[in-house]
C-alpha cells in the first residue's frame, strides 16, 4: 500500500534539511529526478543536498543548482532523507548509510521490484519514470521553473527512450507537453542523451561489441568489459550506461546483457529485453531487480565467472 503524496508532502514541508538520492551509477532519470526535486525543495527555502555517483558528461544538461554531491560529509544529519528511482535500499548509492540513520525517510520509485522500504513510500511500477512520479508530487503544490522543468524531460526523455517505450503513457505525453511550456531546451536533450557521446564511450562500445557472445541463435547477447579493459581505453565505468540498450537493438536479439567491473571483483550486470523475456525476474534471482524490460543485479567474481554464470542463467530462461 502506497502512502500519500500528501503524507509526503507534510515530512518534506515540515522539514528544514533534506537530502535527496538515487540507486548506484545514476542514469538520467535518476539524476533528472533527483535534481528536479532537489531545485525545487530549494526554491521553498530548504536546506538541500542532492548525493549522486558521478555520473557521465552526457548528463550535463540536467541543471544542479550546485548541490550536487559525490560524497556525504562526516557526522552529517538530516531531517529527511528521499531515495528516488530505487529499486532496493542496498542500492542506494553514496549516502545509503545517511538514509538508512534517517528517520524520515521517503522512497519513491517506479521499479515493480521495490518491496516499499522506507519510512514513507510510494510505488508505482506502470509510471513512466522516477521523473513523472516527481511531477506528480509537485503538481498542485510547489511550482515549477525553467530549471527543475529541464530537470524532469531529461528524466523523462531517458527512460521512456524518447517515448518509445511501452511505459508511456497518455499522462506521460501530456507531462511533456506541460513541461516544454517552461521553454526547455528538448532538442539538445533529446540529441546529447541519444546521438552524442564521449570518445571513451565510444571506444567502450566498441569494446562490447567486440567481446559479445551470440548464444541462442542469437536470441541473447552477452558482453563483459573488466577494469582493466576499461582502463585501457581511457573509459571507466560510467561509459558503459548505454551498452546494453544498444546490443539489445540487433535484429533477432530477445535480451541482452552487459557485465562491467564496478570495482575490482564487484560486477554490475545491466539486461534489456523484449516482452518475451522478464529480466526483473531473471536479476531478482541474483538479488537484483528493475522492470521487465530492464534490470540489473551485481555479482561478485571475476570476469570469467561472472559471464558464466549470466551466460548459464540466459540459457536456462
Amino acid at each position: 500500500m502506497n502512502d500519500s503524496f500528501l503524507s509526503i508532502r507534510d515530512v518534506l514541508h515540515q522539514a528544514k534539511s533534506i537530502a535527496v538520492m538515487a540507486h548506484q551509477n545514476p542514469d538520467g532519470d535518476a539524476i533528472g529526478a533527483s535534481c528536479a526535486l532537489g531545485l525545487v525543495l530549494k526554491e521553498a527555502g530548504k536546506d538541500v543536498t542532492i548525493f549522486l555517483e558521478p555520473y557521465g558528461e552526457v548528463f550535463s544538461v540536467v541543471p544542479t543548482g550546485s548541490l550536487v554531491r559525490h560524497q556525504v560529509p562526516e557526522g552529517m544529519t538530516v531531517d529527511a532523507a528521499v531515495a528516488l528511482d530505487c529499486g532496493d535500499e542496498g542500492r542506494i548509492g553514496v549516502a545509503g548509510a545517511l538514509f538508512a540513520q534517517t528517520t524520515r525517510t521517503i522512497n519513491i520509485d517506479h521499479h515493480i521490484s521495490n518491496p516499499g522500504y522506507g519510512a514513507l513510500s510510494y510505488v508505482d511500477g506502470n509510471a513512466s519514470s522516477a521523473s513523472e512520479l516527481v511531477y506528480d508530487l509537485l503538481a498542485g503544490w510547489l511550482p515549477l521553473n525553467q530549471e527543475i522543468a529541464t530537470a524532469l524531460y531529461t528524466g523523462l526523455v531517458f527512460d521512456t527512450g524518447g517515448f518509445r517505450h511501452s511505459s508511456t503513457s497518455s499522462h506521460t505525453m501530456e507531462m511533456a507537453a506541460r513541461l516544454m511550456e517552461f521553454d526547455v531546451p528538448f532538442t539538445k536533450i533529446y540529441n546529447d542523451i541519444f546521438f552524442s557521446r564521449s570518445l571513451a564511450e565510444a571506444k567502450a562500445l566498441g569494446k562490447a561489441i567486440d567481446e559479445m557472445e551470440v548464444l541462442l541463435e542469437g536470441k541473447a547477447l552477452l558482453s563483459a568489459l573488466s577494469l582493466e579493459d576499461l582502463a585501457s581505453l581511457g573509459a571507466s565505468p560510467a561509459d558503459t550506461s548505454e551498452i546494453s540498450g544498444y546490443l539489445k537493438g540487433v535484429r533477432s536479439s530477445q535480451v541482452a546483457a552487459l557485465c562491467y567491473e564496478k570495482e575490482p571483483g564487484i560486477w554490475k550486470v545491466s539486461m534489456r529485453s523484449e516482452d518475451s523475456v522478464d529480466v526483473s525476474a531473471l536479476c531478482a534471482s541474483f538479488g537484483g531487480g528493475g522492470h521487465k524490460k530492464a534490470a540489473g543485479c551485481t555479482l561478485k567474481g571475476t570476469k570469467e565467472t561472472v559471464l558464466a554464470t549470466i551466460r548459464e542463467a540466459l540459457q536456462g530462461r
